[in-house]
């Protein structure tokens, strides 16, 4: 396996997602989305949620220390941007990184790539080529969030910047377990469009079955729950360091399992 080729892979890989329809598709979905919802965070009382009455209200969301840490010990306002884009994120995410090998196979380009690079170099590349995309595009938003929040809102720029990493920390580690868990499906269907909605239709079938089930079998849900990488969220949230340990670990897992699995697709497909 060449480091060099997989740059390569990486590059192409990229150049692709931004004249491709996928990946046009998401910049746009994901541009008009953060458009409207910045329109309306002017519209909510920020400081609000540092009271004691927004504390209550919170407190049947979250856990208090969860609340606390995002909405006392933290601007409100960059904290109500960051839950927004950590909940949000599953669904743009599955959607973005749903075409990573399954153009390939499909368009049969993959007897193309083969007598040139081999198959953990197309894997790696276009799994990692995903990464810098969505990565890119949540390191942007975040930005304009940030510089947002200290122009509306009088918040010190030293003090943003340092909330702006550990959110871009965050969200980079939540978000590779479901490029992988795409990666997955992307080899085993072969189709972009196929791949984008089994990805979605798991992801929401999952999330369906936990939340019924949570009514009256909590200990069941939860333990299915752990299917999807949703279940380091409650971690990266707590934006401490020993929970985002444990998040990278947990979640590494979630990579590798996800990403083996679909290696194991992948290199079985027939072209």
């Amino acid at each position: 396996m060449r480091s060099q080729m997989i740059r390569k892979l990486i590059v192409q890989d990229l150049f692709y997602a931004l004249r491709s329809a996928r990946g046009v598709l998401f910049l746009v979905f994901f541009s008009v989305f953060w458009l409207w919802v910045f329109s309306k965070f002017g519209q909510v009382n920020t400081q609000w949620l540092r009271n004691p009455e927004g504390t209550m209200v919170l407190s049947w969301l979250f856990d208090a220390k969860t609340a606390q840490a995002l909405f006392v010990d933290r601007n409100p306002a960059f904290s109500l941007f960051y839950l927004v884009a950590i909940n949000t994120a599953p669904l743009f995410v599955l959607f973005a990184a749903s075409d990573q090998t399954a153009n390939d196979i499909g368009s049969k380009y993959l007897r193309f790539l083969l007598p040139r690079c081999q198959r953990s170099e197309i894997y790696l590349g276009r799994f990692f080529g995903c990464v810098l995309l969505v990565w890119a595009a949540y390191i942007a938003v975040s930005l304009i969030a940030a510089l947002w929040v200290v122009i509306f809102n009088d918040a010190s720029f030293s003090s943003i910047i340092i909330e702006w990493l550990w959110v871009v920390i965050s969200l980079m580690i939540y978000v590779l377990p479901f490029i992988a868990f795409m990666s997955l499906c992307s080899a085993l269907v072969g189709s972009a469009g196929l791949s984008a909605l089994l990805g979605l239709g798991s992801y929401l079938i999952v999330v369906i079955i936990v939340g019924i089930m949570g009514i009256r079998w909590e200990g069941m849900a939860d333990a299915i729950g752990w299917i999807l990488p949703n279940a380091i969220k409650p971690w990266v949230l707590l934006m401490d360091l020993g929970a985002l340990l444990k998040a990278i670990f947990v979640g590494g897992i979630y990579v590798l399992i996800y990403g083996w699995l679909g290696w194991l697709m992948f290199v079985r497909r027939d072209i």
